[in-house]
């Protein structure tokens, strides 16, 4: 068997195992866990390393398990950009609840939930990636089941604490943020967005005709369906092959991301959170920055993308260092243009209707500055960053907390401050290590 066959018929061997793969380095990882190594990949290959040998084992996968690239990208594109107004529709329901809970029960509730569930809801993404890039489907599967589940009950005990009544509208609301973690893991999007129809119908219905309770029993239904359509997409995979790593190993490897998540829900919700119950335009500052998110996943994967293809065509480090830096200060704009045309859309239709303020428009300023500084965060968090993440986040969030504490009454321009500071820190962080080759081996 000459080097050509040898590979295809790698290929061959490795395609059930890798049946969602989306790039080279997932199929590496695969290789990498049943034993192969440079060595193997030079003598019997005939290439360089395992990570060549991943490349070439990606391009001759057999066609019914690899799409063609560029509808691949197109569909993966459109299911990234979606994510943003997704993360949008339970705010459908939050009226009904209102009206039920009351604004100031509601607020403490929506922040306890927002602030778990965003850092638990990384975990929980964090951990089964790391299954699935080594074949390890039904302990993904697994990991979601019982990551979600305790995340479900920390929130139900925790918000009874709270409030004896809020335990089923955090409930709810965790309840969407561990499906919608599922989902979007499991490429369902789009089952997603319809099983959410009942809420945003309720929802809507309530605005329109002020029918409480048909808005929240909607809502309900929607966290039922949504909660069960995940755990039936958990049910599908395949027994291992192998024993998986176990639990508190990955845990453990994870914890830097979650910490970094931690931080940022800590810095946005301690300035949003006061104004939720505020003016409109205030209460739907944040409105334009979780719309966009979808977006600004979007340009950081094609930010990683790019630095590759740049990696194989420059001749030096210098050459090399100098486009991804440009590319990178070119997708950080992108990311600033798209959620700041969203922002100017939402200013127009509340200043058309006499409802925005000064205090209004810095605050959605703010949002689109820290829609760039996450953005930053994707990329440094992929290319070995999260050390500097974490040490500058503190720093200024507790600038934030002190500032507020002796300055009262400036919270909105002390956050645009914070936000604009994280930019720049982060962007002279990100250009400084994006030029470094070893980083996008």
């Amino acid at each position: 068997m000459n080097e050509i066959e040898a590979v295809d018929e790698l290929a061959n061997r490795v395609a059930p195992m890798v049946g969602r793969a989306v790039d080279e380095l997932q199929i590496a990882a695969v290789l990498e866990s049943q034993g192969f190594t440079d060595q193997v990949a030079r003598e019997r290959y005939g290439v360089k390393d395992v990570f060549a040998l991943a490349s070439v084992v990606y391009q001759r996968l057999p066609r019914d398990v690899e799409a063609p690239l560029d509808e691949q990208r197109a569909r993966r594109t459109f299911r990234v950009l979606s994510h943003g107004p997704l993360f949008l529709l339970p705010s459908l329901s939050y009226p009904a609840v209102y009206d039920w809970l009351g604004g100031l029960t509601m607020v403490r509730g929506l922040v306890f939930t927002t602030g778990i569930g965003w850092w638990w809801a990384m975990g929980m993404s964090l951990v089964a990636y790391r299954l699935l890039g080594h074949g390890l489907d039904h302990a993904a599967a697994r990991s979601l089941r019982v990551l979600g589940g305790t995340g479900l009950g920390v929130v139900v005990v925790g918000s009874a604490v709270i409030d004896q009544r809020l335990w089923v509208f955090c409930l709810a609301q965790m309840g969407f943020q561990v499906s919608s973690c599922v989902m979007v893991i499991y490429k369902r999007e789009a089952r997603l967005a319809l099983l959410m129809i009942p809420a945003c119908a309720g929802g809507a219905a309530h605005l329109l005709f002020d029918v409480m309770l048909v808005a929240l029993g909607c809502g309900l239904l929607s966290t039922v369906l949504t909660l069960t359509m995940s755990w039936r997409e958990t049910g599908r995979a395949q027994p291992d092959v192998r024993k998986p790593p176990r639990m508190p190993m990955l845990l453990r490897l994870t914890g830097p991301s979650v910490a970094y998540s931690a931080l940022c829900a800590a810095f946005l919700l301690n300035t949003d959170a006061r104004f939720v119950l505020a003016d409109l335009d205030l209460g739907l500052a944040v409105a334009p920055l979780v719309l966009g998110m979808g977006a600004v996943e979007w340009r950081a994967h094609r930010y990683s993308e790019q630095a590759l293809d740049e990696l194989d065509r420059s001749r030096s480090v210098t050459a090399f260092r100098r486009a991804t830096q440009r590319l990178l200060i070119r997708e950080l704009a992108y990311c600033l243009v798209f959620l700041g045309c969203i922002a100017l859309l939402m200013l127009g239709v509340l200043a058309q209707f006499g409802l925005l303020t000064t205090r209004g428009s810095l605050l959605v300023d703010a949002h689109v500055v820290l829609g760039g500084v996450f953005f930053l965060g994707f990329v440094l968090m992929r290319y070995e960053g999260l050390r500097w993440l974490l040490a500058i986040m503190p720093v200024v969030i507790s600038a934030n907390v002190i500032v507020n504490y002796m300055v009262p009454g400036h919270e909105i321009a002390v956050f645009l401050v914070c936000c604009a500071a994280l930019l720049v820190l982060f962007l002279l962080t990100s250009l400084v290590s994006a030029g470094e080759v070893r980083r996008y081996r």
